[in-house]
Formats: structure tokens, C-alpha cells, sequence
């Protein structure tokens, strides 16, 4: 996705706020650097929108499903936020993400992410433990 298509990444992310049913505004914005690549803040007013913040030079690294699982999960993050303020966590909010994005995708955009960071983190910590082989997937997905 180009830098310059701001209204295509407004309406990925409002596309994306409305399959997980989250009804206050999210406003997305690119920024040239931001420390977690990709992140979101809560409104300064109770009837202002979040800000979902997203580093440009992170778009280049993202094929169009991770880009779609990385705004899940900070959308997540938002719904957690509006439900359950005092439970943020990174697994819940890619729990409330994989209603729409499958584990696979966040799995890949989680590996970029340290590899820009030259770290590496736990995807069990992050994603909640393996599901069971043979399970059917209970993502919902388009």
C-alpha cells in the first residue's frame, strides 16, 4: 500500500472496526517513526476518536493480510479498551483480533516485528498456546 493512500488505510481500518463491532471512531495517520511501529491511543475527550498510528516505513515491510492482522490487533486493543479497560494485555487484544484475522497472519506479522527490533518474544505469551491439531478454525474470516 502506497504512503499516499491514506483514504484506502481510513477504510481498511473502519472496515475492520466494523466486523468486530467497535463503535467509536478510529482515525489512522502515518507517522515517520513510531518506537512500536504501529500503536493506538486512547482519546484525549470521552467522545473524541483513537488514533492509530502507524510508522510508514513498517507499510513496506507488510503484505496486505499482515497489514490487515497488525490493525486488528491494535483494533483489538480498542475494544478491550471500551469493554475492559483494566485488562489490557497483548494476548486479549489479539484474542478480540483473531475474531476476523487468522493466528497464522498475526504469527507473521509478530516475526517482522522482532526482526526489525532485532528481539524475540513468545508467541505462546502473545497468541495463547497452539490450538490442537485438527480443530476446526473458529476464525471468522470474509
Amino acid at each position: 500500500m502506497a504512503h499516499t493512500d491514506l483514504p484506502r488505510l481510513q477504510s481498511l481500518v473502519n472496515d475492520l472496526r466494523e466486523r468486530l463491532s467497535i463503535r467509536h471512531s478510529v482515525t489512522v495517520s502515518l507517522v515517520p517513526s513510531n518506537a512500536l511501529m504501529m500503536s493506538v491511543e486512547a482519546p484525549a475527550e470521552p467522545s473524541g476518536a483513537f488514533r492509530l498510528s502507524i510508522e510508514a516505513s513498517f507499510l513496506d515491510v507488510l503484505s496486505g493480510d499482515e497489514l490487515e492482522a497488525a490493525i486488528a490487533h491494535e483494533l483489538g486493543h480498542v475494544w478491550v479498551f471500551t469493554h475492559h479497560p483494566f485488562l489490557q494485555t497483548e494476548q486479549l487484544a489479539n484474542e478480540i483480533a483473531m475474531r476476523v484475522v487468522s493466528r497464522d497472519t498475526l504469527e507473521r506479522v509478530y516475526e517482522k516485528v522482532w526482526k526489525r527490533g532485532d528481539t524475540k518474544g513468545d508467541l505462546a505469551r502473545f497468541l495463547g498456546p497452539e490450538p490442537a491439531v485438527g480443530l476446526a478454525s473458529t476464525n471468522q474470516t470474509r
